[in-house]
């Protein structure tokens, strides 16, 4: 693998010890992320409505964090749960709207599989939702859904779809959808971001699995958020705005 051409500059899905299930600082994210070399890192906890997340308290304090930690720009985000199959989520938009990142997610934990059409229709909601940036380990073979349908929606909406790379090993059956998802992707020219979703310092930017699928497919560096910094502050900065203007 080119690890010039296909590499990351920040992880932009973990979680702290927050989350209970997790077993980290910030700190030691942060930590993590200084010796992978990274510029930015995302904090993004489960929502309130997993049997272990944060309470919807946390989320409104954490603009008391400061913006950069050890020369890494720190991003405060979530990672909420799809709840109902008309896409309601586990935090309200008078917080999601002070976030700089929010990543939607379907989690076994908070609600039940339905039908392909069942999830088809909550990701189209999610994704229509203009206080959710990210969808999050789609590739879950638990909760299938029409790829096409909802890529082009994510093309329409401005957002991205996840490569989660974390899904390879405890998702069976992700890789494969992951593989169809990238190349619609590359297709329309949808962005895509290569998160670890770490639970520990120690799994912080751990994407190979991630990159070297990309690579196969020949997916186009540039359209992977997180290969360079200005790319991934670019897509940020003009989504606060567009949350803005949802007020």
């Amino acid at each position: 693998m080119n690890e010039n051409t296909y590499s990351i500059i920040g992880d932009f899905h973990t979680h702290t010890l927050v989350s209970q299930h997790a077993y980290s600082t910030i700190g030691e994210l942060v930590e993590a992320s200084i010796k992978r070399g990274f510029q930015a890192i995302a904090i993004t906890d489960h929502g309130p409505e997993m049997l272990d997340g944060a309470i919807s308290h946390h989320f409104l304090c954490m603009d008391a964090l400061p913006r950069t930690v050890g020369g890494i720009r720190l991003y405060r985000g979530a990672e909420v749960n799809i709840k109902t199959f008309s896409g309601r989520i586990d935090l309200p938009d008078s917080i999601l709207r002070n976030l700089d990142f929010t990543i939607a997610s379907f989690h076994i934990e908070a609600i039940i599989p339905g039908s392909e059409d069942d999830h088809t229709a909550a990701w189209l909601a999610v994704v229509r939702n203009p206080y959710v940036d990210c969808m999050g380990h789609a590739g879950n073979p638990l909760y299938p859904f029409d790829h096409e349908q909802v890529i082009k929606e994510v093309k329409k909406q401005g957002k991205t779809m996840e490569i989660n790379a974390n899904s390879f090993l405890v998702r069976k059956g992700s890789e494969e959808n992951c593989a169809h998802m990238i190349r619609l992707c590359k297709a329309y020219e949808v962005p895509v971001m290569v998160n670890s979703d770490a639970h520990n310092a120690w799994t912080i930017g751990e994407v190979t699995p991630a990159l070297k699928l990309l690579e196969q497919e020949d997916f186009p560096p540039e359209l992977i958020l997180n290969h360079t910094f200005e790319g991934i502050c670019s897509f940020i900065q003009r989504r606060k705005g567009e949350k803005q203007q949802a007020l």
